[in-house]
């Protein structure tokens, strides 16, 4: 005979929530209440001085599991805030990045818009937006001459010469990896452009551990305070100088990001879904075949290690919740310089070291890109 729910006494308590069991109305609760409570640090980290203003939130979509219970989370409390006339505003944009390139980025009535249109509707207190991943291409985050990229060209021309780019990576981890990085760098931008409070993004526990690995793993160690914590970012831009041909007046600004999901697992996420029928029906159908692929070596570093915390969630979840805790006592060191592909804190010394333990000849990498100023790696990514 199955154990009443902990928290609620129910005896139709089929679901084991941290190693307790649950009723579906109690999990489905918890969940909320985890994310509940993190915007709540949100709102009070990034409250202005004086009389409260709207609370301004960017949260990134790409369809997913987390990032659509977000979604959900997100409009709820719109919808509640909404009732409540002596409270903010809270008004929440959420952001899909349109990563397919092969179609133009004017084109009406693409895959990810149609998908959206069904985000929209069943999300009426969110606003939603596509965005092309072309438009990289236009962000002043990035300083392409620095990085020894060409010009873009004219708008017409990014998404082909956008695609060259990547065609020129050295490797499945290399493309993803600076895939990521892009869908990054164009979040913050759209926040920063439209003074947003925060840049929300729908991480797990298990997908914030599997982040902080593949970046130790990409040679980004020194990077993954910034990359898994909370906390304000600070974000370097480069506009050009007018009669200075490959030079750039270097500014920079602050965008606070913070993971809201970041105390529930991926498991729970996808038993959310389940008891959330409405919002999983949203979800487009698995079309990834990363569980399919026997060889690693077709695989990005990021994807092995999504595989490999997905492996151990289930009987080992406290591991999972260490890699996330430990990464959070890590001190966010700043170097005054950042690297000009993925924005993060240079670590030059630990850079050199890296490289010379692996073999590499860092002299004659520096050479070859001593004037982009890249980190350890995002020169792999970039150079192999």
């Amino acid at each position: 005979m199955s154990k009443p729910c902990q928290r609620c006494d129910n005896p139709d308590a089929p679901y084991d929530l941290r190693n307790g069991p649950a009723c579906s109305d109690c999990f489905v609760k918890y969940v909320q209440d985890k994310a509940g409570r993190r915007l709540g640090a949100v709102a009070r980290d990034t409250r202005p001085l004086g009389r409260p203003g709207p609370r301004r939130y960017l949260g990134g979509l790409s369809f997913g599991p987390s990032s659509t219970v977000l979604m959900h989370i997100l409009d709820s409390s719109a919808k509640f805030y909404s009732s409540k006339t002596s409270s903010p505003a809270f008004e929440p944009l959420a952001v899909h990045i349109d990563t397919d390139l092969s179609h133009s980025a004017d084109q009406k009535d693409t895959p990810a818009q149609r998908l959206l249109a069904k985000y929209r509707q069943r999300f009426p207190n969110t606003s939603f937006e596509c965005v092309h991943l072309s438009k990289i291409c236009t962000v002043k985050s990035l300083d392409w001459p620095a990085l020894g990229i060409p010009d873009m060209g004219e708008p017409e021309g990014h998404v082909s010469r956008l695609q060259k780019f990547f065609d020129s990576l050295p490797s499945m981890t290399s493309k993803s990896d600076i895939l990521r990085i892009f869908i990054r760098h164009l979040l913050l931008d759209v926040a920063l452009e439209r003074a947003y409070s925060a840049l929300l993004l729908g991480h797990s526990t298990s997908a914030l551990a599997a982040l902080a690995f593949a970046e130790v793993a990409n040679g980004r160690g020194f990077a993954v305070p910034w990359q898994t914590n909370d906390g304000p970012f600070t974000i370097c831009t480069y506009d050009a100088i007018a009669g200075a041909p490959g030079e750039s007046k270097v500014s920079q600004a602050h965008m606070p990001i913070y993971y809201p999901l970041r105390e529930v697992f991926k498991n729970e996420i996808k038993i959310y879904l389940d008891l959330v029928p409405s919002v999983k029906e949203l979800m487009p159908g698995d079309s990834s075949t990363a569980s399919n692929v026997v060889s690693h070596k077709d695989l990005s570093i990021a994807e092995v290690m999504e595989r490999y915390f997905d492996s151990v969630e289930g009987p080992n979840s406290g591991i999972v919740a260490n890699v996330v805790r430990t990464t959070g006592k890590l001190d966010r060191a700043a170097s005054g310089n950042s690297c000009l592909m993925c924005g993060m804190t240079l670590d030059r010394r630990g850079d050199s070291r890296w490289a010379g333990e692996l073999g590499d000849d860092a002299d004659a990498t520096d050479s070859a890109s001593r004037l982009a100023n890249l980190c350890y790696g995002c020169k792999r990514s970039m150079n192999g």
